[in-house]
């Protein structure tokens, strides 16, 4: 019809959640029903346009492992665009996940898409818990150049910039976003009461269907300037609408300003870009909150997953693909590409946004776990398997060695020379086997691998103790040790150790509770831990300490009890380690409720005693290890430190970048009635998201603490606040001071409560020197070093010509940061993928240690091209970078 203006893309959807309130098995078994109706109808209604599979291909692996035999029918339907697939593998938050392996999720979701013959190449994003800057430097490098999300606008930004705006990464990608001022659900169930339930039986009312158009358009069409929406059918893990075709028939006689197509999301986005609307471009990361809750404090939920998390993707990414890469380098990889890209899909399948997040059902989260052992698993066997093989080819032999010896494998994860305080076993076979009697209790020498004396500390020893892996099993004696080692740039040393003479020096009975080095002194003073830092002269009398609060949340938000003031712990017992006597164990208390209900108030008392065991790290920094057994219920346990300056602002590591952050005004339900009492109603999270790492800066000197694996902190005006637990026992309440509205079902959830062993690892440091060293300290306290005992191989000659220390990469300018060294598809190639954490261009050397011949500057794609192919001199070369810029490299080990 002439007069009609507007044109309403209608795309028929499902949001499916692979797992949620329900367990992945009950979804899947309706995935595989709907998949089966979704088949059915499209190959027997020519009416039925086309459906779009949520923008992740793991639904058709979920689908096809049920239901093989139907692959090449739906294969027929995805070729011919009826049904649309992709990008991603899965739908995941891409706070709680690295930035390398939001890259990888979409790499995997291409060859999905590849398999099958077509791909949506659209960012199609719609529930993740926020968008972090970087987003468009990665889609581009993918090809796509759209945008599609719902959760992350802010009231301010939406004014602003209405609904289409070119949202701009801070090296200067832009792609067209569009928000879902609606959501992905704006005719969701069109024509039902509501937009989620069963409709089994029920018939849609179009005058109802009419209504929900013209509401749609009310609120979305003020946002834009472009004629043409998107009106989105589908909700959470709903079936097909068949009748769709019909309704939109039967609205369109009706409807006077809009004609409603049945569509698709790239035909919504040609539209948009026809039109050729002028748009503002915004920068910055999408974590506001205006039309739909942003649940920032899954950062913190269920705590374990995110140490996890952060244990795997460096398993894979920082110590398995770089080792791979080298020894292909050697012609012995033994192809693990397989394992790697199975332990990848692993890893990615937690990365969905209601798995890494905490916000599903217990069982879901037992799933989660499970997966993680087996990456685990994994990359620990690629590893024994790599290093069997470097044993068999042969190693120098030590300069100082003894009767009974032993070498011990350590990598060093980044490129650039690093010092390392390394824990690890190593066994010393009985010499008569199994029914002999140990070797005695001795010292340990050590001898590294340029020949050079190190010391060892013993920590314990045990006999008898058997060894048992792959086809092997010693009996000896097991020594748990510790040393300190450099180690080259993205490199190893060989660590001989071998039995001295001497036995094992007597311990210290009553050490003084003093640790010092030339940068800091640690002493217990007054029942406190007093830090001193010895250049600025900087003293905290009360370093650490540990705060209890009560949590009347769930597993999306926090929620403090006004009422209800922070209890803090007390230290009540001081000693040097038992076994480790450069460092200080430390027993606080905290007598606390044992949980909290909101229409009993406190109830029970629990003592809970936390050790904090502290020492003096080789990273210009104080090591904290947190332990205890939690046994509380609905609460929140912080680690707090001291800063010596008040501040508001910090600076977090993020996705690709260094992300400054400032401390929002907080709103509360007293002070802004108005908004909360509006949906969504959430107010300000005072807390913020981190990488491995927060920075802040005084006058005189900075702060720096890094984690492993606890990405919430929370400024405190001159305090900074580490989560190290939350503990909350229902997926969805409502009502909290932060978010009144529900964010899913309320569905009890006993195993958020984390009543399990909690262990938080942190390093808090005080510098002077420039920021981008203490940028590496940080990095190389939250990714360590990897060391593993050589392994027992007795009818093989392990000397050879292997050197005992090496460089696999090293990367000169401090500025440049590793993402990914790891095999191409290719045989003979490698990835190399880099970024400038500044905001200037910068330049550096890339020197490998081992034959590269070639190289080109590529996309994300990873694809070789012919025409930016240089000639790599002495197996280095230089690469510059822009502001900001993420740049991926293909590197041939083969003249070409």
């Amino acid at each position: 019809m002439p007069n009609k203006t507007i044109q309403g893309i209608v795309v028929s959807h499902t949001h499916w959640d692979r797992a949620w309130y329900l367990p992945f098995q009950s979804f899947r078994y309706r995935l595989v029903r709907m998949i089966d109706d979704l088949v059915e109808t499209l190959e027997t209604d020519p009416n039925f346009y086309a459906f779009t599979l949520d923008g992740q291909t793991i639904l058709l692996e979920d689908y096809l492992e049920i239901c093989p035999e139907k692959e090449t029918r739906l294969q027929k339907l995805i070729q011919s665009g009826r049904i649309l697939i992709g990008p991603w593998f899965t739908m995941p938050d891409l706070f709680l996940v690295s930035g390398e392996a939001v890259i990888r999720n979409l790499q995997e979701g291409r060859k999905w898409c590849q398999k099958f013959g077509n791909y949506m190449a659209v960012g199609y994003l719609p529930d993740p818990f926020g968008h972090f800057a970087q987003m468009p430097q990665i889609l581009q490098g993918f090809d796509i150049d759209s945008y599609i999300f719902m959760r992350g606008l802010d009231a301010e930004t939406k004014a602003t910039y209405g609904a289409i705006f070119n949202w701009k990464s801070p090296d200067g990608s832009t792609v067209l976003a569009i928000y879902e001022r609606e959501g992905y659900f704006p005719l969701g169930s069109l024509g039902h009461e509501s937009v989620f339930g069963r409709f089994d039986g029920h018939t849609e009312n179009i005058d109802l269907a009419k209504k929900q158009v013209e509401q749609a358009l009310k609120t979305m069409l003020p946002l834009q300037e472009e004629r043409t929406v998107l009106l989105g059918n589908g909700f959470d893990h709903l079936p097909v609408q068949k009748n769709i075709p019909t309704l939109l028939s039967q609205l369109n006689e009706t409807l006077t300003e809009i004609e409603l197509t049945h569509g698709t999301i790239p035909e919504f986005v040609d539209g948009i870009k026809a039109e050729n609307q002028p748009h503002q471009t915004y920068q910055g990361d999408l974590v506001g909150n205006a039309d739909q809750p942003i649940l920032a404090s899954v950062y913190s939920t269920r705590m374990y997953l995110k140490q996890q998390n952060h244990s795997a993707q460096q398993l894979l990414s920082r110590y398995v693909e770089p080792m791979s890469v080298w020894l292909e380098s050697f012609g012995f990889g033994n192809n693990v590409h397989s394992f790697l890209s199975h332990a990848w899909r692993l890893l990615l399948k937690n990365h969905a946004h209601d798995d890494i997040c905490g916000c599903s059902v217990d069982e879901v989260h037992e799933d989660d776990e499970f997966r993680f052992r087996q990456v685990e698993q994994i990359g620990d066997s690629i590893l024994v398997e790599h290093l069997e093989r470097l044993l068999k080819k042969g190693w120098v032999s030590p300069q100082e060695t003894g009767e009974h010896s032993t070498d011990v494998f350590v990598f060093n994860p980044h490129p650039w020379k690093a010092t390392y305080e390394v824990e690890t076993s190593v066994y010393f076979p009985n010499p008569d086997g199994e029914w002999g009697q140990p070797l005695s209790p001795l010292q340990l020498v050590g001898c590294d691998g340029y020949g050079n004396p190190i010391s060892i500390l013993v920590l314990d020893t045990v006999a008898p103790k058997v060894r048992s892996r792959y086809l092997e099993t010693t009996w000896g004696r097991r020594y748990d040790l510790k040393f300190s080692v450099t180690l080259p740039p993205l490199g190893y040393q060989l660590i001989h150790i071998y039995q001295d003479s001497q036995p094992l020096p007597e311990k210290n009975t009553n050490p003084p509770l003093v640790l010092e080095n030339q940068r800091y002194q640690l002493l217990i003073k007054n029942n406190s831990v007093t830090l001193t830092e010895k250049e600025t002269n900087t003293t905290f009398s009360n370093f650490l300490q540990l705060e209890y609060q009560i949590d009347d949340g769930d597993t999306y938000s926090f929620s403090p009890v006004r009422e209800f003031q922070p209890i803090w712990g007390t230290l009540k017992n001081a000693t040097i380690h038992p076994q480790k006597t450069d460092t200080l164990q430390l027993t606080y208390t905290l007598i606390v409720p044992k949980g909290y209900d909101r229409n009993k108030g406190v109830y029970g008392e629990v003592s809970l005693n936390i050790t904090v065991d502290l020492t003096l790290t080789s990273h210009a920094s104080l090591g904290i290890k947190i332990n205890y057994e939690s046994t509380l219920e609905n609460s929140r346990i912080r680690v707090v430190f001291p800063l010596g300056f008040s501040t508001k602002e910090s600076l977090a590591d993020g996705h690709f970048r260094l992300v400054s952050r400032e401390k929002p005004i907080l709103r509360t339900p007293e002070s802004d009635p108005q908004r909360y009492q509006t949906y969504p109603g959430e107010l300000d999270y005072p807390t913020h998201h981190q990488g491995d790492f927060v920075i802040f800066t005084g006058n005189d000197y900075q702060v720096w603490v890094a984690n492993r694996g606890l990405p919430e902190y929370e400024v405190m005006g001159d305090q900074v606040a580490i989560t190290v637990n939350r503990s909350v026992g229902d997926l969805s309440v409502g009502k909290g001071r932060i978010r009144p509205c529900q964010a899913g079902p309320s569905v009890p959830t006993p195993g958020a409560q984390c009543q399990r062993a909690i262990t938080a690892e942190l390093a808090y440091g005080i510098a002077t020197f420039p920021q981008a060293a203490m940028i590496r300290y940080a990095r190389e306290f939250s990714h360590g070093a990897w060391v593993r005992e050589m392994p027992y191989l007795p009818y093989v000659d392990s000397t050879g010509e292997l050197p005992r220390f090496g460089s696999l990469c090293a990367i000169e300018n401090p500025n440049i940061i590793l993402s990914a060294l790891k095999p191409a598809d290719e045989e003979g190639m490698l990835v190399l993928r880099l970024y400038n954490q500044t905001e200037q261009r910068q330049q550096t050397n890339i020197k490998f240690g081992f034959p590269i011949h070639s190289y080109c500057e590529t996309n994300l794609l990873e694809q070789w091209e012919e025409s930016q192919q240089k000639t790599a001199e002495n197996n280095e070369f230089n690469l510059d970078f822009y502001p900001h810029q993420i740049k991926t490299v293909l590197c041939s080990q083969n003249y070409t």
